[in-house]
This record gives structure tokens, C-alpha cells and sequence, in this order.
């Protein structure tokens, strides 16, 4: 460890969360973990992704191939910070962040761990399919109409994929999903990314989670148990949801009543412990 200098994390929120805080629901989930990571002696760093905020690009042109390249420039301008020690850098996804954070660790060896929150386990193909199930499964939708419309939303990422496909399917819905960021999207497999990680890994989720059902992360961890990762941390959550927040059920129906925004304690703990204890490791 170089004398005097600091750790880093490079935090990276999901879809839903573009801005440096990475904010869902109203949770600062990104912000809150930056606070209680410098409270543990480690540097955090945030930023817009591209196409939000500050930060310029498009958004639905950015592959998640981009914003790992974004988030690997990082890696190397930590690097070249003389209060930064460069053996001891990490990242930190929340969602697909998750799988930004995992792309990088896997390209990257200059990482020293890696920590998902909420990681989804399957292909980005299988993953827009369960969430269009959970949104159809609240809905009043008679069968035939639940079997027409994941048969339609099969054929999109089929076209998306392939570039093949797109006759029969609405103008204004191929207009959002041909985007080079949703081909990326779909295209992508966590299970085999967490296998190239040869870093230490911790994968938490929420027992609570609704979102991303924290079968996810059992799924996860056999992958990257398969693969060849310095160890792998799994840490499951009582009593917090997908936003890191303590609830009851974990809906999303829920989030706008949960009088607490705040990440719970012990999920705080967890990631600080385990990253400090992870960057003590390093020789």
C-alpha cells in the first residue's frame, strides 16, 4: 500500500438512475453510499452518464460496452492522482450498473474488487422479458392478450439483435428499441462477465427486492463461482428493498410511502467493511 495515499471506489447507478447520485424512487442510493464510504476513509467517484446532466453523448447511443469505457478512463485518471493509491481502486454498480461494474472488473486489472447491488443474473434479452412479465402480472389482462403481447416484445429483441425482423412491429416502438444501447442491452450476459473476473467480488441484493427477485443473486454467485474470481462475498439483505431502503413488502407500489430514504445501515456496513477489508489485502 503506498504510503499516505487514498482508496477509490468509482460508484455506477442502473438505468433508471443517470445522474451522479443515482437517484430512484427519491433515494440517493449512489449519494448515500459515497457518504458513508468517505466516513470509512475511502474516496468515491460519481458522475452523469452520458447523455444526462453535466455530461455530454446520447443516451441511447451509448453501448454498455461505452459506459464501461467511460468508467475504465476513470480507472486510469485515479490512477494518475498522486493521493490515490492505483492498487487499490474498486467499483460499484446498483442494476445494470452492476453490469458496467462487472465489465470493467473484468477488463481492467488494475481493479481490486468489485461490488453489485441488485445485479440481475440473466441476459438483458431474458431480463426485458421478466420485466415485462411483473408489469403484465399487475395489470387485469386476459391470457390471450398476456401471450400476445410477450410474444411481440420476443420479437422486438429479436429485431434489435439481429437487425432483422423490424416488419409487422409499430414505427414508433422500433423507434425506441433500434438503438445501439438497447442491442448492447440484450446482448448481454452477466453470467459470463462474472466469470472473467479475476478479483475479489461481493454481490448484495435485498431480500425485499421486487425488482430484481433475489434469486438473482444465487444465480450470480454460481456463475462467478464457476469462474475464477479471488473470492466471492454473497450478502443478502433482510428487510430491504431494491432501493437499499427498509420497507415492508418491497413493491414498488410501496416506494412513495416508505417514510425512510435512507440506505439502510446495514447494507452501509456491509460494502464499507468488506471493501475496507478488501483493500487492506492489497500488498
Amino acid at each position: 500500500v503506498s504510503q499516505g495515499r487514498m482508496p477509490a471506489v468509482i460508484l455506477l447507478g442502473g438505468l433508471a438512475a443517470a445522474d451522479r447520485e443515482g437517484i430512484v424512487a427519491g433515494v440517493p442510493i449512489l449519494g448515500q453510499l459515497a457518504g458513508a464510504l468517505a466516513d470509512a476513509g475511502i474516496l468515491t467517484v460519481r458522475y452523469d452518464k452520458r447523455g444526462s446532466g453535466q455530461s455530454g453523448g446520447r443516451a441511447e447511443s451509448a453501448t454498455l460496452g461505452d459506459h464501461a469505457a467511460d468508467a475504465s478512463e476513470v480507472v486510469r485518471w485515479l490512477s494518475d492522482q498522486p493521493d490515490i493509491d492505483r492498487d487499490r481502486i474498486a467499483v460499484l454498480g446498483h442494476n445494470e450498473g452492476a453490469w458496467t461494474a462487472l465489465l470493467v472488473a473484468s477488463r481492467e486489472r488494475r481493479i481490486a474488487g468489485v461490488v453489485t447491488i441488485a445485479s440481475p443474473a440473466v441476459t438483458g434479452a431474458d431480463r426485458v422479458l421478466e420485466q415485462q412479465h411483473q408489469a403484465l402480472a399487475k395489470l387485469d389482462t386476459s391470457p390471450t392478450s398476456l401471450v400476445a403481447k410477450i410474444e411481440l416484445q420476443t420479437s422486438i429483441n429479436e429485431a434489435a439483435m439481429t437487425g432483422r425482423g423490424w416488419d409487422g412491429i409499430p414505427a414508433d416502438i422500433r423507434a425506441q428499441a433500434d438503438t445501439p444501447w438497447f442491442e448492447s442491452f440484450l446482448k448481454f450476459d452477466p453470467g459470463k462477465v462474472v466469470g472473467d473476473v479475476r478479483r475479489p467480488v461481493m454481490l448484495v441484493h435485498g431480500e425485499l427486492d421486487t425488482e430484481v427477485p433475489v434469486s438473482h443473486v444465487e444465480r450470480l454467485a454460481e456463475f462467478a463461482r464457476d469462474g475464477r474470481p479471488a473470492s466471492v462475498a454473497v450478502v443478502r439483505l433482510p428487510g430491504v428493498n431494491h432501493l437499499l431502503v427498509p420497507a415492508v413488502t418491497g413493491s414498488t407500489d410501496e416506494y412513495a410511502s416508505l417514510g425512510d430514504h435512507n440506505v439502510s445501515e446495514v447494507a452501509r456496513t456491509a460494502i464499507t467493511d468488506w471493501l475496507t477489508e478488501t483493500f487492506a489485502a492489497v500488498r
